[in-house]
């Protein structure tokens, strides 16, 4: 059975060890070699003590465990951007937990926190363009493709992401995928 909590400043190594496992698995060939490799693990440990140690008042941090075994995490902060609203900054699931629901749990509980919050800014998000399967899943949770942007990854690497909004963060919160 899968339990949802909030993430506390003890759970920030497990986030950023999940973190950086999603990344080498899903960003290898877009990120730098180095950067996943050898620099990543340090640098999303330094991110997640900071982010859980001195939370932001607008971030919600989402975790979701089978048993002592983070299978997944959301990271929102709402009212991020004035013109497109809150953002997800993160979703990331384990490769063992996919496609049993976790990330689509996680995402409306984002929307489910924004709501009371912001009910009348959008939600987005960022993912790479080439990441066809979480595009997929963002599409299928009722997100729309509002374009193409460049960036500069962590690590310095060049990268194409698509910015997916919701209209409303109810939108989000009672999306099925």
């Amino acid at each position: 059975m899968i339990e949802y909590r909030d993430a506390q400043r003890p759970d920030a190594d497990a986030v950023a060890r999940l973190h950086a496992q999603s990344w080498r698995e899903s960003y290898r060939g877009s990120f730098t070699d180095a950067f996943l490799d050898d620099e990543q693990p340090a640098e999303r440990i330094g991110v997640w003590r900071e982010r859980l140690g001195r939370p932001a008042p607008n971030q919600l941090v989402r975790l979701a465990f089978a048993g002592a075994d983070l299978m997944g995490f959301v990271c929102v902060y709402a009212a991020r951007d004035p013109d497109w609203g809150s953002l997800i900054d993160n979703l990331h699931v384990a490769r063992a937990a996919k496609r049993q629901g976790i990330g689509a749990a996680l995402m409306q509980q984002a929307g489910a926190w924004l709501e009371p919050r912001h009910p009348d800014l959008g939600v987005y998000l960022f993912v790479l363009e080439v990441n066809a399967p979480a595009r997929r899943f963002y599409e299928r949770l009722g997100a729309t493709n509002a374009g193409v942007v460049t960036m500069e990854t962590h690590g310095g690497a060049i990268v194409r992401s698509c910015r997916y909004v919701w209209p409303r963060p109810a939108a989000l919160a009672s999306a099925r995928a």
